[in-house]
């Protein structure tokens, strides 16, 4: 997590271009065909390269950047809008690059969009644009700047502004780690750091509410039942469900950047046109299986969660993903269940997050794709059956870290 940014950000900047070297789990490309497109980075002598690879096979073989990619500039995020993937610039990297596939198969930068400082997160909001969001340091200004990219040209069509003041708690400033869209609504939950990193205020939930697509500041909900929403730089600590409510998740976590806990760990509900927590649910996941690390939505209620199994943490357990065991948590029915290897027990399958800070997954159908590193260094796709919470060992990932998962076409 936070370690591993600040190596990435000694790394030197590199253009973009394909690599030329020998392949290793792909075949020669066939326009309109579905592919996998994976981002990573490689570290070596304290320069991390990050890439964005394809691959045809998530299941066998090895997937590497060798042959088989282009090469970013600076660190980078990803987020999917339709069949882009979008990379995104961290640090002094102002920018996000849509990749796509074009009619040969091959992937390419079709598209590039500047912002004023680099993006905290940029999410599909309809079918035509995606939405980002830059949260300013202090000796930055005092005000939140909000980018509409085209999903097509990859261009900027409204740049927005909205002031900090009414999400500023104690003198620390917020700290981005979710958003959502209902309707004319958006939801966006934030913690707080002081200077020194400290997180002050762990005994209250905070999310806000803007108009939309306006993006003006209606309110801010709390609750005290929990800590915030979700964890520095993680950007899932809420989802929509079909049904229009609203779920936040709180970690608590101290791996994921809090510097204490104070609140167990759950889930609240915002339920569909609402903007209130909803009293009458409260998922209290401490009680049942832990502080969750990291999730993604699947469907139907269902959500693909990493779980800390350590049992006290302390501050040594700060700032990086620890002894996680995967679980399929059913927020409606409040059950949580540890996925399983197809052969062994649930805790061979106990890992130190996939070397990265982002959360990469893929939910393909009943399927879940998750890149798990080794105590050897070694990095593996799983493929995770969600009816049944099992796990199947798939392809090898050549990489320091794996920083998405996308299916595209």
């Amino acid at each position: 997590m936070r370690k591993q940014l600040i190596n990435a950000a000694l790394a030197t900047g590199f253009a973009f271009a394909a690599l030329s070297c020998s392949k290793t789990n792909t075949t020669d490309p066939t326009p309109g065909q579905t592919s996998y497109v994976l981002g990573m980075g490689v570290t070596s002598n304290g320069t991390t390269t990050n890439y964005v690879v394809k691959a045809t096979d998530l299941l066998t073989g090895k997937i590497s950047p060798v042959g088989n990619g282009l090469t970013l500039a600076g660190y980078r995020d990803f987020s999917q809008g339709n069949n882009t993937v979008f990379a995104i610039g961290g640090f002094e990297q102002a920018n996000v690059n849509g990749v796509t596939q074009d009619a040969n198969g091959q992937l390419n930068v079709s598209g590039t969009a500047t912002f004023d400082r680099a993006a905290d997160d940029i999410q599909q909001v309809d079918n035509n644009q995606m939405l980002a969001l830059e949260y300013p340091s202090k000796a930055n200004g005092n005000s939140a700047r909000w980018y509409f990219v085209d999903i097509n040209s990859k261009a900027i069509t409204k740049n927005l502004s909205t002031p900090l003041a009414p999400l500023v708690a104690g003198g620390d400033n917020p700290v981005y780690s979710g958003m959502v869209v209902r309707g004319n609504q958006l939801f966006v939950s934030n913690l707080h750091f002081d200077a020194l990193f400290n997180t002050n205020h762990t005994d209250t939930n905070y999310v806000a509410v803007y108009t939309y697509p306006e993006i003006k500041f209606e309110k801010l909900i709390t609750d005290t039942r929990t800590g915030p929403t979700g964890a520095w730089q993680t950007k899932n600590g809420l989802f929509k469900t079909e049904s229009g409510d609203i779920y936040s998740m709180s970690s608590s976590n101290i791996s994921n950047g809090y510097s204490k806990s104070t609140k167990p760990g759950g889930f609240l509900r915002i339920k569909n046109g609402e903007t209130v927590f909803d009293q009458t649910y409260f998922f209290n996941t401490d009680k049942l299986g832990g502080k969750i690390s990291h999730m993604k939505y699947i469907g139907n209620g269902l959500v693909f969660a990493t779980i800390s199994t350590i049992a006290t943490q302390t501050a040594d357990d700060r700032w990086g993903d620890k002894s996680l065991k995967m679980a399929i948590i059913d927020v409606v029915n409040q059950k949580i269940t540890d996925v399983k290897p197809e052969t062994g027990t649930a805790a061979s399958l106990v890992h130190n997050g996939n070397g990265g800070r982002s959360f990469p997954v893929l939910i393909d159908g009943s399927k879940v794709y998750y890149p798990i590193t080794g105590a050897d260094g070694a990095t593996f796709i799983y493929q995770i059956d969600v009816p049944t919470a099992t796990a199947k060992k798939g392809a090898e990932v050549q990489a320091s870290f794996v920083g998405g998962i996308f299916k595209v076409q």
